[in-house]
């Protein structure tokens, strides 16, 4: 996508050591807006999602492809001195420095905060990691599902009387890179205003409990973990999947009491809007078995694009349950919305991948590049940085900075 104007980020430098999803999704949305975002490599492999998976393009990892788009790779030996010298000199000319190390790891390095500061006094250094940067865990590894089992996320998701179930999608990593996003933002405001640089420090598990969001206050009131219910939920009813006559899932989610009488008068049911044990909300969650087989005998008298038909002329809120594949290639609303972009790729050509879903009216998202091979940059963002032609070669000669591989 060319570039039509300028953006809220442009003009800002962001080296990013991240890996994996959550820091690396987070610089992403940050490029989308205009950051100019260098991927900080390992010489040897790159950053880790570059070889994890099962879905490769070439030698490019879907993992990799799906969540790098917008930045510059430089492969950069952090554990020689030159190459430590090296970010150092990179970081005093940088805005934001990103990473998800486990904590310490930075400062053993040479390169931690205090280290930038004294080169960078204006800098935004954030560190996203598992648990924080200090505290009992914050020396143990981790990652999304780990924190998913210990935020108490996990053991609210599955069926009733079934064990705890991983959620399908990295929540944590999401939420996570969500606020890497808004707090990189907000101390470049800061900045703006002060001229104060700072440091940040965001973890998956103090973005996963922000996200347990209002389960939170129902357990804090009650004194009890929310429930398994499947599809269900513990405060609406009804409130879940159901099915209609050929089998098939649709979620129905009467959740207020107007949603409830419309239901009552599109199925035809006024006795239900009336029973003293689906009157209201509250009945209707104490008696859920009564209220859910009542609902299911009649949804399955008429098969399920009838019923969505029925329910949406009533304004009852309702959906087919689709696969993700269904969801990107074949739902209107989501075409409609340009959720899916394509950028090309040297190496994997044609890649598509989810846009950043903000539409900015003025300073709209722009895909300048797709994910970069590993050390396809090097030379450039390094000359950029006021590295001469014989300093490039001694780097290169030592080991300490890589270019691209050949293809």
């Amino acid at each position: 996508m060319p570039v039509t104007a300028p953006q809220p980020l442009s003009g800002y430098r962001i080296l990013d050591l991240t890996v994996m999803t959550a820091g690396p999704v987070g610089t992403m949305m940050l490029g989308d807006i205009g950051a100019d975002v260098i991927k900080i490599e390992e010489l040897e492999g790159g950053e880790l999602s570059r070889n994890m998976g099962t879905v490769y393009v070439g030698r490019e990892s879907a993992n990799f492809l799906s969540q790098n788009r917008n930045k510059r790779s430089v492969r950069l030996d952090l554990k020689k001195p030159e190459g430590r010298a090296a970010f150092l000199r990179m970081a005093a000319q940088a805005d934001v420095i990103t990473e998800n190390f486990r904590a310490g790891t930075m400062d053993r390095l040479g390169i931690g905060y205090d280290a930038v500061r004294a080169v960078n006094p204006r800098i935004i250094f954030a560190s996203i990691s598992a648990f924080g940067q200090d505290g009992p865990y914050a020396h143990l590894p981790a990652n999304d599902p780990i924190i998913q089992a210990l935020s108490g996320v996990m053991a609210m998701t599955g069926d009733a009387g079934g064990d705890p179930v991983r959620m399908g999608t990295p929540v944590p990593d999401f939420n996570a890179a969500a606020l890497l996003a808004f707090s990189v933002t907000s101390a470049l405001l800061h900045r703006e205003r002060t001229g104060e640089g700072q440091r940040l420090d965001l973890s998956l598990l103090g973005a996963t409990i922000f996200g347990t969001l209002p389960r939170d206050g129902e357990t804090f009131i009650t004194g009890k973990a929310p429930p398994r219910l499947g599809s269900g939920h513990p405060s609406f009813c009804p409130y879940r999947n159901f099915r209609g006559a050929e089998g098939d899932l649709f979620f129905l989610a009467a959740f207020t009491e107007k949603f409830w009488s419309s239901l009552c008068q599109a199925l035809e049911r006024p006795d239900l809007a009336t029973d003293e044990r689906s009157k209201t909300n509250v009945a209707r969650c104490q008696n859920r078995a009564f209220v859910d087989d009542a609902l299911q005998d009649e949804f399955a008298r008429r098969n399920t694009d009838e019923l969505l038909a029925l329910l949406a002329r009533h304004n009852v809120p309702a959906a087919r349950v689709q696969d993700l594949a269904q969801a990107l290639r074949e739902d209107p609303q989501i075409r409609h919305n340009n959720t899916v972009i394509k950028v090309e790729h040297p190496t994997a050509g044609t890649v598509e991948m989810l846009a950043l879903p903000i539409n900015f009216h003025g300073t709209p998202a722009q895909y300048r590049r797709a994910a970069p091979v590993l050390g396809q940059h090097t030379v450039d963002v390094l000359r950029e940085f006021g590295f001469a032609d014989e300093e490039m070669d001694s780097l290169l000669a030592a080991r300490a900075v890589a270019q691209a591989d050949p293809a």
